[in-house]
């Protein structure tokens, strides 16, 4: 833990998010060029996996900074596979067990969260593992049940986060800085192979693009594309968390960098459930702030997110179009899904998910439910697991009662860190932090409409981050501080 502490002291900021820069770019690189090469990522699978588990045995604090930076900066984690496994789930597989052993070694328990996050998360552990038992006993597909589980469990990360909590703060900033460039540069990159003509969408970087980067390329007309991947889900709380930090820095030009890039993600992504979570979260930071800052803040945010989308779509289009059009059908989708095909396909999903929160309405289907609809387009039969609408899918697969627990869960967690952004003196050098980090939290309640933004990895980690931010092992007023102490 020392030697982890003083060679990152060693390395300056520049050097480290060069450093992870690199390794953003080499990685999908050179899982483009070994796409349909199984013999190779095999190899380097087992190289990288031999790594892991060095550092684990070795530093087990290092080999959670390495897992960190591998869950935020490996995109959907299938650029690398392994026995059918991706390597971000040998990597979880690996570390746990490692984990668990080093604790049983050393007789300590783990550091514990405040006791309403703990009793809420056990509570809601109960739903969890009846909806899988449920799902199990439906006979739905294990690998959906086990994709389902996978992802709920992702909060089992907390206990190992509260052990290093202190060794992953120094690098912390830099991996997010590393994710808003790596993100910045792939989105562009994309847009200009295909823009451009180099790429069409058939070719085997779109197929590398959907199948192992879980990404999404949607030609918009004009040569202009909607570049969609999972990982943009962090693209609003990034933003919110940078306003945050600009209405009290409003002339920080590093800032103001930043959340350009992340601002043109955010207008080739092009989601627009996504914009309104953005404006959700802005008003949240209205909050007990200098209305005038926060409105300058907000409104250039906001204008700089058109700008960028009109330059963009007027660069591709040869100077034809700012694509104001285009904007206005996004909007009008908005009201009248139906003329959108994204729309009404979500629209089409309703009457089997209606059905199946019928048939169980207070205890769900369990995980692995699926939903079957008619393509509007192709008038297919289609069956999926994917559901388009959050809180539906987690009441047709928690039910009632389950996504309550769940929702109070998280909930709590945003009382907690509330309590301590709004109402902690001595937590008042993260202000901006907390404030950012419940306005996206905000926005994901937002976003969870018809994306699972709630129950998705990344918006699990969040969370995660969330009760480390506000104190996971602080002591809350009336509790007593719990450090970790011999079994």
């Amino acid at each position: 833990m020392v030697l982890n502490r003083s060679y990152m002291r060693s390395l300056s900021n520049r050097q480290i998010i060069t450093g992870l820069i690199i390794l953003y770019a080499l990685v999908r690189v050179v899982s483009f060029l070994t796409y349909d090469n199984y013999g190779a990522q095999g190899v380097i699978a087992v190289l990288l996996l031999g790594s892991f588990i060095y550092f684990c045995i070795k530093n087990i604090s290092l080999a959670w900074t390495i897992l960190i930076g591998e869950i935020l900066l490996d995109g959907a984690g299938h650029f690398f596979e392994l026995k059918g496994l991706i390597l971000r789930t040998w990597f979880l597989g690996i570390f746990a067990v490692i984990w668990l052993v080093q604790k049983i070694r050393t007789k300590t328990w783990p550091d514990l969260p405040p006791k309403n996050v703990y009793r809420s998360m056990a509570v809601f552990g109960l739903f969890l593992i009846f909806a899988i038992v449920n799902g199990s006993l439906r006979h739905h597909s294990p690998i959906f049940v086990a994709q389902d589980a996978i992802l709920y469990l992702f909060f089992l990360l907390l206990f190992p986060a509260l052990d290093a909590k202190n060794i992953f703060q120094p690098i912390r900033s830099s991996i997010i800085k590393t994710f808003i460039i790596g993100s910045t540069v792939f989105s562009a990159i994309t847009l200009f192979l295909y823009s451009s003509g180099l790429a069409v969408l058939t070719d085997p970087y779109y197929h590398w693009f959907r199948n192992v980067a879980a990404g999404k390329i949607t030609d918009l007309g004009e040569n202009f594309f909607r570049i969609v991947l999972p990982e943009h889900l962090f693209i609003i709380p990034i933003i919110l968390v940078i306003a945050a930090y600009l209405i009290r820095q409003t002339k920080n030009t590093k800032l103001w960098i930043l959340m350009i890039c992340v601002l043109a993600v955010l207008a080739l992504n092009f989601t627009r459930i996504y914009i309104l979570g953005l404006v959700t979260g802005l008003l949240i930071l209205f909050y007990r702030e200098n209305l005038k800052k926060w409105l300058a803040v907000s409104a250039i945010t906001l204008a700089c997110l058109l700008v960028i989308f009109c330059s963009l779509h007027l660069i591709t289009s040869r100077g034809q179009s700012v694509g104001l059009e285009l904007l206005g059908l996004r909007v009008a989708g908005v009201q009248t899904p139906v003329s959108d095909p994204s729309g009404a396909i979500r629209l089409a999903l309703l009457p089997d998910i209606f059905r199946t929160i019928k048939n169980s309405p207070l205890l769900g289907s369990g995980l692995g439910t699926t939903v079957t609809y008619i393509d509007p387009v192709t008038k297919e039969k289609l069956t999926r697991t994917q559901f388009d609408w959050g809180y539906l899918e987690m009441i047709a697969e928690l039910g009632i009662i389950g996504t309550l627990a769940y929702l109070i869960f998280l909930l709590t967690i945003l009382y907690n860190l509330t309590r301590t952004t709004y109402n902690d003196p001595a937590a008042s050098e993260h202000y901006p932090l907390g404030r950012g980090l419940l306005a996206g939290a905000v926005a994901l309640f937002v976003i969870n409409i018809t994306t699972p933004a709630l129950f998705q990895g990344f918006g699990v980690i969040y969370f995660v981050f969330i009760i480390l931010v506000s104190g996971a092992c602080a002591r809350l007023p009336g509790e007593p501080l719990r450090t970790s102490k011999p079994l």
